[in-house]
């Protein structure tokens, strides 16, 4: 194949979802790592939440830096993830957190880039094209905790960093030469299509905001909360918060099946409804076997939401690129909640109290989806002025 032409639709995800699937891994395995890293530089809560604080403030600025060509920047991005694993292993606290900002943008690069690629090269079909990567995604966060106590067995964080820079190596070259971008056609924007688009942005980037801010709670916190419950040891949280990620992986293959015969709209209303109840099962639960049960059914209700707001705010958007606004607003609010769930722990003293921000954020979600069934979808809209 000529270094020029491109690669075929199958060729193109074929190198999509692994490569989706180890940004899953790289997001989700700071949670687990956690204790280690935490042990390591004997931080407190409020510390640990700082970290995670910028590292997702980072996934927010690599969301607005995904602008061009999609593919390029995919193995640009793939290319500072290495350089940031390895600077992780070399440094200590305070100088950590500034690294931690880092390798968020860079992670941020490619896992923006990679939805937006979809958007771009696959306008008719971006549901499901990215309800089944995002499943793959799902498959490598559950990678991610049994990876972390599979290194921890024997190693600390320092060595996890080290095999992530050796995969996201992997990725990068991988990337270079079998991805490429298709065109897109701009848009004739007209002043009062201005604001009706910026509208959409907004109502869709609030709801992504709170999403993707109690995923990274999850991801940042459910190992340490399940550490505390359990009394044991980091391995065994670790282990434990798989259950999140299981129910995560089911629950997106399932939900591409169930958009054949479901509106999406119907299932994104009972997928927070189910991860609200199961957020309240989990802030309120005294046990390992209780706190599990929670894992599970919040993983399950979560796993549907992000996929489904996204591909909705293709269609809405006048253009692709503009979707990376609502990618930013997500990963802000992937950095500001999980700070806000470690301050309040400090705060009053128990983690617990933290986790209170889960359904918190969930209950004021249920209350602005309506608002996105009231966004009119662009081509609709074109379609009534002619």
């Amino acid at each position: 194949m000529r270094s020029d032409s491109r690669p075929s639709s199958a060729q193109t995800l074929a190198v999509l979802h692994p490569v989706f699937l180890l940004t899953g891994i790289l997001h989700a395995i700071g949670g687990p790592l956690l204790p280690s890293l935490a042990s390591t530089f004997h931080l407190n809560d409020s510390q640990s939440g700082l970290l995670f604080l910028l590292y997702f403030a980072g996934t927010s600025l690599g969301a607005l830096l995904c602008i061009g060509r999609y593919a390029r920047i995919i193995t640009v991005g793939f290319v500072a993830v290495v350089v940031s694993c390895l600077i992780v292993p070399m440094v200590h606290w305070p100088v950590l957190l500034p690294v931690f900002l880092l390798l968020g943008v860079s992670v941020g690069v490619p896992m923006s880039a990679v939805s937006l690629f979809v958007g771009r090269n696959f306008p008719q079909r971006s549901a499901p094209a990215l309800a089944f990567l995002n499943m793959s995604w799902s498959a490598g966060a559950l990678l991610a905790p049994l990876l972390a106590a599979g290194v921890l067995v024997h190693h600390n964080f320092r060595m996890a960093y080290v095999l992530l820079a050796a995969a996201s190596t992997i990725a990068a070259l991988v990337s270079m030469r079998f991805l490429r971008d298709a065109p897109e056609t701009p848009s004739a924007v007209r002043s009062s299509d201005v604001i009706s688009n910026l509208r959409t942005i907004t109502a869709f980037a609030f709801v992504a905001f709170l999403q993707v801010g109690v995923e990274n709670i999850a991801a940042a916190w459910l190992s340490t909360y399940m550490l505390r419950i359990a009394g044991s040891g980091a391995v065994f949280a670790a282990t434990l918060t798989t259950l999140y990620w299981v129910g995560f992986l089911v629950s997106r293959g399932f939900t591409a099946l169930l958009l054949v015969y479901v509106k999406a709209t119907y299932v994104l209303r009972a997928a927070v409804t189910i991860a609200l109840g199961a957020a309240v099962l989990l802030a309120t639960a005294h046990s390992v076997y209780t706190g599990s049960i929670a894992l599970f059914l919040l993983g399950i209700a979560l796993a549907p939401t992000y996929p489904l707001v996204i591909a909705e705010s293709f269609s809405r958007v006048q253009q692709t690129s503009d979707a990376r606004w609502i990618l930013a607003a997500s990963g802000l609010g992937g950095s500001v909640l999980p700070w806000l769930t470690g301050w309040i722990s400090v705060q009053s003293g128990s983690l617990r109290a933290g986790i209170v921000t889960i359904p918190a954020a969930l209950l004021l979600m249920l209350f602005v989806l309506p608002f996105l069934s009231a966004v009119r979808p662009v081509a609709l809209s074109e379609q009534k002025r002619s």
